[in-house]
């Protein structure tokens, strides 16, 4: 009860360090932390400590369905084997096994199969941030979609690995382990229990609420990567590949909404997946003093030394194993396309690299440690996995985090905005001649329509073709994006000078308040609707 009575505390910090984040120019999650960093360690306030489970069941869903939903079908394709096969599949277990075998070798004192577990907490990665910081970058699309990708399937391979290596702690046996987790079962019934449900969900959307302007639509949405995800989990399936599959699978069926129900859900995720993050990035700061309260009495120096090398080991094995992985890959399309230009190697190799940052996931599977083993007695080494696995978010998000822009920088990664700029201007420019053309070839064979009608419809493709010659003409002497930032300030001014006229005559008792409601809507989206056609 004391901690929900501290969430409205905690959202109403988010908001205030995210708002603080856009004027200093750093990226949210990384003050969030350091700010929970900084209420974890004042003495006499009551923290505020999330159960492990309601972590993966809670905020998994939406932030995986959000994610999968925005992915097509081609960016499997293109990336099945460079990315997912490569990365958040091999590099999970290579990672997971390697740093396993270091750690053990250089503190003995820690048992494989503890040093395994380890292994599997720590290798998922978390793309919020470093997303985050390379879009606002200017980052290589190409880039940012492989980071994307590989975080959206390496959390169901750590899950997978970690259940594997909970039960090698177990029963003492690789073999045994294997034998009880059944991981193809469960990387299979999780995509079919996605799919499935996806499937009947896009039928009663299709069917019940197709173009409807209601909400029921975005409810479906957020229902579907619930249902999906603790289904798969009730029958021992993988819940996270049960929600990036319904994910994947539903985004068909958004085609069937209507454009005021895809924007009204554009909107509802972007802020439940704000909030999510939010709470969970300063939860991570927030928790980190009770865990290095818990390993009080190991040495400093010990806790140190331990801290350093699963972080560097962490952070060598990645890099190698890209290095490698991308060495081949750009020989093999050099070997297949001779004549065609291959993307810089270190580039792309130093950014993937250290942009893999651990978060959600490890945070979820560390705190979800048991107590005890079947036997009663104490899971070896509990509360020094949480605290390195601690550590190692802490290092990733911070340390990388805040030195991601200067690597970017350094590694000149960053493309220009005016390419992207041109590159839209141009489809949005054949989309209007085609939209023309298409009209007025509609138009000759059918004379139903009303006049009235098709003026409206000419007058509003005559503005988009105006504005399209408008950029063209003064492309040359003024950047584009400071054309439509002018004309954006100049329009905000005068409609807001619209909504203080209305204030004064709701003010006076002229109009109703559900009249001044309906016409400052219309006003907004006056507003909004300028904007998206630039």
């Amino acid at each position: 009860m004391i901690e929900l009575s501290l969430l409205p505390f905690i959202l109403f910090i988010v908001v205030i360090i995210s708002s603080l984040s856009e004027r200093i120019n750093i990226p949210y999650p990384l003050l969030l932390v350091i700010a929970g960093l900084v209420v974890g360690f004042i003495p006499g306030i009551s923290m505020w400590h999330p159960p492990p489970e309601a972590i993966l069941s809670i905020f998994l869903p939406p932030i995986l369905f959000s994610a999968a939903r925005l992915t097509a079908w081609r960016d499997i394709q293109d990336h099945l084997f460079r990315t997912i096969g490569s990365l958040s599949i091999l590099l999970v277990i290579f990672s997971m096994s390697l740093s396993a075998v270091i750690i053990n070798y250089f503190l003995p004192d820690m048992n494989l199969a503890a040093a395994l577990a380890l292994g599997a907490i720590i290798a998922p990665t978390d793309t919020v941030a470093a997303c985050s910081i390379m879009q606002r970058m200017q980052v290589k699309q190409r880039i940012i979609r492989t980071v994307e990708i590989e975080s959206l399937f390496n959390d169901a391979m750590g899950i997978v690995l970690f259940k594997v290596a909970l039960f090698y702690v177990f029963f003492g046996s690789i073999h045994s382990a294997m034998i009880n987790t059944h991981p193809l079962w469960i990387s299979m019934a999780g995509i079919g229990t996605g799919v499935t449900f996806a499937y009947f969900s896009s039928i009663i959307v299709q069917y019940f609420l197709r173009d409807v302007t209601s909400e029921l639509p975005i409810i479906m949405n957020l229902v579907l990567a619930y249902v999906s995800y603790l289904f798969a989990d009730e029958i021992g399936a993988s819940g996270v590949l049960a929600v990036v599959s319904a994910g994947l699978f539903y985004r068909r069926t958004e085609k069937s909404f209507s454009a005021q129900t895809r924007l009204m859900a554009t909107s509802v995720w972007e802020t439940l997946l704000f909030f999510l993050n939010g709470l969970i990035f300063i939860a991570i700061g927030i928790q980190f003093p009770t865990s290095l309260n818990a390993v009080n009495d190991i040495p400093h120096t010990t806790l140190f030394f331990a801290s350093a090398l699963t972080i560097t080991t962490l952070l060598f094995l990645r890099f190698i194993w890209i290095l490698c992985v991308s060495a081949i890959r750009q020989r093999w399309l050099s070997y297949k396309h001779p004549s065609k230009k291959t993307p810089k190697l270190m580039q792309s190799v130093v950014i993937i690299s250290w942009s893999g940052m651990r978060g959600l996931v490890s945070l979820a599977l560390a705190l979800s440690l048991p107590y005890t083993l079947p036997d009663n007695t104490a899971f070896p080494y509990r509360d020094l996995l949480i605290f390195l696995t601690f550590t190692t978010i802490l290092f990733t998000l911070i340390v990388q985090g805040l030195s991601l822009p200067w690597v970017i920088k350094r590694l000149k990664g960053n493309k220009s905005d005016a390419q992207e700029t041109e590159r839209i201007a141009a489809i949005y420019n054949m989309l209007t001649k085609k939209a023309i053309q298409r009209m007025q070839q509609q138009w000759e064979l059918k004379e139903s329509s009303s006049i009235p009608a098709k003026d409206m419809v000419k007058h509003y493709y005559a503005n988009r073709e105006s504005q399209i010659a408008t950029k063209t003409q003064e492309e040359h002497t003024t950047r584009i994006t400071d054309i439509i930032r002018e004309a954006r300030d100049l329009l905000g001014n005068i409609l807001e000078y619209e909504r203080t006229l209305l204030r004064k005559l709701r003010n006076r008792g002229d109009i109703s308040e559900e009249i001044y409601f309906k016409l400052l809507q219309k006003i907004d989206r006056d507003e909004v609707g300028f904007e998206s056609y630039h």
